[in-house]
C-alpha cells in the first residue's frame, strides 16, 4: 500500500515529504500529522506493532513467571488503573479537550503514541497468562460466555454513545478493559455460542483478512468516490455505502490471499531457516498446552 501511494502521489506531484519514516515504520512517533498519517494513514499502526514486537522478548521475560491467578488478576487491574490514571489527568488538565490535530492532543499521546499503548499489549500477555492458569476451571468455563457477550455489548454500547465520542477515554482506556476480557471470555469458552459463530471459516477469513481491511480502506474510499457520500440517508445512499463497503472487503481479501499470506510463509520460512543457521532455537513463550488425562 505504501508503494502503491507514493506511485500515486508522485505521478499526481504530490509531495513525497515523510516517506522514508513510513517506510521505516517510526511515522506515529512524529507530532506532525502530515507525517504520521502520510500517503497512507492507517500505517501509523504498524508503527506501534513495531515498538510493542521489540518490546515483547523483555516483557516476556518478567511475565512467564506469573502462575497466581489471582495475582495475574491484580496486575491486569493496577495496569487498567494505571491507564485510567494517565486518561484522567489528560482530562483534568485540559489536554483532553484538545482537537485531535493538535500535537499536545491526547489523540496523539494515548493513541498513536507507542509508548503508551504498553497497556494494552500488557493487558494482553496477562490475559494469555491468565488463561494459561484457569483454561480447564469449570467455573472460568461457564462464565467466561458472559464475560465475553457482556464486554461485547459494552464496547458496542460505548461505541454508540455520543459523548465518549472523540473524547480523551475513547482513545484507548474505554476499550481496553472490555476487549480484554471479550477476548479471554472467548478462549476460555470456545465451546459457548457467540465463540461458535466467531469460529465459522467465514468469520476466521473475515478476521484474517481485518488488518489488511485496515490497510487499504482509506485509499479504496477516496479511488471509489466514497468521499462524495451524501449527508442526506436514502435507499440510495445506503446502497451505494453498502457496494463501497463490499468492493473494499473483496481488494482486502485479494492482499491477504495474494499478498499477506505467501509473504508470511516465505518470510517465516527464511527466519526459520537462517535461526537453524545460527544455532538458534525459538523462545518457549507459552508452556505447551497439555490436555489432563481424563480430557
Amino acid at each position: 500500500m505504501l508503494v502503491y501511494m507514493l506511485m500515486s502521489y508522485h505521478a499526481h506531484g504530490v509531495s513525497l515529504v515523510g516517506w522514508w519514516q513510513n517506510a521505516l515504520a517510526i511515522q506515529t512517533w512524529s507530532p506532525n500529522l502530515s507525517i504520521a498519517y502520510a500517503f497512507d494513514a492507517p500505517g501509523w499502526s504498524i508503527g506501534v506493532e513495531f515498538f510493542l514486537y521489540a518490546s515483547f522478548p523483555l516483557l516476556v521475560i518478567i511475565m512467564r513467571s506469573l502462575r497466581n491467578p489471582r495475582l495475574i488478576t491484580l496486575i491486569a487491574v493496577a495496569v487498567l488503573a494505571a491507564m485510567f490514571g494517565l486518561t484522567g489527568w489528560f482530562v483534568a488538565s485540559g489536554y483532553g479537550s484538545l482537537p485531535w490535530t493538535n500535537p499536545a492532543s491526547a489523540h496523539r499521546w494515548l493513541y498513536r503514541t507507542p509508548l503508551t499503548r504498553l497497556g494494552d499489549f500488557t493487558l494482553g500477555i496477562l490475559a494469555a497468562r491468565l488463561y494459561l492458569q484457569v483454561r480447564y476451571d469449570s467455573r472460568f468455563i461457564q462464565a467466561g460466555g458472559y464475560f465475553a457477550l457482556a464486554a461485547g455489548a459494552l464496547i458496542v454500547g460505548l461505541m454508540a454513545w455520543p459523548p465518549d465520542v472523540f473524547s480523551a477515554w475513547c482513545w484507548d482506556a474505554a476499550y481496553a478493559g472490555p476487549a480484554v476480557v471479550m477476548i479471554f471470555g472467548l478462549a476460555v469458552a470456545p465451546q459457548t455460542l457467540f465463540a461458535r459463530l466467531l469460529s465459522v471459516p467465514i468469520m476466521l477469513l473475515l478476521g484474517e483478512a481485518s488488518f489488511a481491511f485496515y490497510m487499504v480502506h482509506q485509499p479504496a474510499i477516496f479511488l471509489l468516490g466514497g468521499q462524495l457520500w451524501a449527508n442526506a440517508t436514502s435507499l440510495t445512499t445506503v446502497t451505494f455505502e453498502a457496494l463501497t463497503f463490499g468492493a473494499i472487503l473483496c481488494l482486502a481479501l485479494g492482499v491477504h490471499i495474494m499478498v499477506e499470506r505467501p509473504v508470511r510463509v516465505h518470510l517465516r520460512r527464511v527466519l526459520h531457516a537462517g535461526g537453524q543457521h545460527l544455532g538458534l532455537r525459538a523462545l518457549p513463550i507459552l508452556e505447551p498446552v497439555e490436555q489432563p488425562a481424563s480430557v
